[in-house]
């Protein structure tokens, strides 16, 4: 059957908990879009509406598989942002990506 498959590439794939939990990963993109905006200077509500817009077109599909491939989609979106931001950290000798305790060491009160 079909859904015993889709379900057994979800259970293999490493962003399983976005794949099974499509409103993180909604959110996920979403915070990206903002993120990209700010960094790039694009408008914010631009980028959220282009993140947003195949969410809106496929609301309504009830094909498991289809579904399955647009979330795998939207991961890859989120992955291949990420690889990027490392790798071009690395070739810049500089980490990509701050610490979580050196990004709050500024916030104390």
């Amino acid at each position: 059957r079909h859904d015993a498959t889709m379900a057994g590439k979800a259970a293999d794939h490493p962003m399983r908990v976005l794949l099974d939990n499509p409103i993180k990963l909604y959110r996920d993109c979403m915070r990206l879009a903002d993120y990209l905006a700010h960094k790039q200077g694009f408008p914010r509500d631009t980028m959220r509406a282009t993140v947003r817009a195949p969410w809106r077109k496929h609301q309504n599909e009830t094909d498991t598989e289809e579904i399955m491939r647009h979330r795998e989609a939207a991961v890859r979106g989120l992955s291949n942002y990420m690889t990027y931001e490392a790798s071009k950290g690395a070739m810049e000798g500089v980490p990509a990506f701050e610490p979580e305790d050196a990004a709050d060491s500024g916030n104390k009160r």
